[in-house]
């Protein structure tokens, strides 16, 4: 049987990594997931009844994310001596260790913005497996020696396979369709360099304003907030969004989740983001905003105008593991 390791860093990675290692478990290929001591990240993989092993902890500073990187690689390395390959989204760490061990090294990427993490990883992977939706020459100061696509976002792998249960939402003592999520922004990541609190805070007041309970996603301790239902252990997040009026992100997952689903979303994140032009041509009902005025609006008109249809992609599974079939039998 192949084995590969999955260092899964956030919420997001944490779902790929389950989808990953459920479908593996049915191509003959094992795949071992780590982590790091990050909110809601272990908790997400517990729902999913997936095996994992915690290595290490997130750095805020640049100081810590050296140090804390190198004590991870250090234990990592004991893990990914017994891998084949690496499959995942850009983990400096991980990658450093699986290049240093001689194997192969995939990459899943839909953020070429994250340049601080995307200048130590791809230039190491074999293959990056991207949405089509973002431009070659997005990647190429990355220097990929392979680029392979697909029509959809890795958002979709596990939102089509997706079951609602309002049990989820009940159970928190919400009503399906009187609340609305807040995910904040990646305030502490490398890449963002912006200070949003401000404006989350008035879009967090807004939303009440208009009648409805905030639900409050914090990454961090320090946006963890007062007057709302504040979630810091992981429920499923798709249960949440999917029976919410709508869902404002600092980010891009949870809106691009959301839209999936066809609830209306908004993101605040401040650059342009090819997927949200990709999926909005095909009818999901997603918003963007960088101002205040402008956000005030676009989250009055998306509560106002309401829910879409889903939407139909192409799921990367199979991509992602024909890619990593070729790389590990060469």
């Amino acid at each position: 049987m192949t084995r590969v390791l999955f260092d899964a860093l956030t919420p997001k990675q944490a779902r790929i990594a389950a989808v990953l290692h459920i479908e593996g478990a049915q191509r003959g290929v094992e795949v071992v997931v780590t982590c790091r001591d990050y909110m809601h990240v272990a908790d997400m993989l517990e729902l999913y009844g997936v095996p994992y092993r915690c290595v290490g902890r997130y750095g805020v500073s640049l100081y810590e994310k050296l140090v804390y990187g190198l004590e991870r690689q250090r234990a990592l390395a004991d893990v990914a001596v017994e891998v084949d390959a690496m499959v995942g989204f850009p983990s400096p760490d991980a990658a450093r260790v699986v290049f240093g061990l001689g194997k192969p090294l995939v990459v899943l990427n839909d953020t070429p913005h994250a340049h601080h993490v995307n200048r130590l990883v791809i230039p190491l992977s074999d293959v990056l497996v991207a949405p089509a939706a973002t431009p070659e020459e997005a990647w190429r100061n990355y220097c990929p020696r392979r680029v392979v696509t697909f029509d959809g976002v890795f958002e979709y792998m596990w939102t089509s396979r997706f079951a609602p249960n309002p049990d989820v939402v009940k159970s928190l003592g919400l009503s399906p369709g009187g609340y609305v999520v807040f995910r904040p922004e990646e305030a502490h990541a490398a890449y963002y360099r912006w200070d949003y609190a401000d404006l989350r805070r008035r879009l967090v007041d807004e939303a009440r304003r208009l009648g409805y309970v905030v639900v409050n996603i914090p990454r961090y301790p320090d946006q963890i907030m007062d007057g709302v239902v504040n979630l810091t252990k992981a429920v499923d997040h798709l249960q949440l969004a999917y029976f919410s009026a709508g869902v404002v992100t600092g980010g891009a997952s949870m809106a691009t989740e959301a839209a999936l689903l066809g609830v209306p979303a908004l993101s605040y994140f401040p650059e342009g983001y090819y997927l949200d032009d990709y999926l909005a041509k095909r009818g999901a009902p997603l918003y963007r905003c960088r101002d205040l005025e402008t956000c005030r609006g676009a989250l009055r008109e998306m509560l106002r105008v309401g829910r879409a249809g889903p939407l139909k992609l192409e799921d990367p599974s199979r991509v992602i593991f024909e890619v990593v079939s070729g790389v590990v039998s060469r």
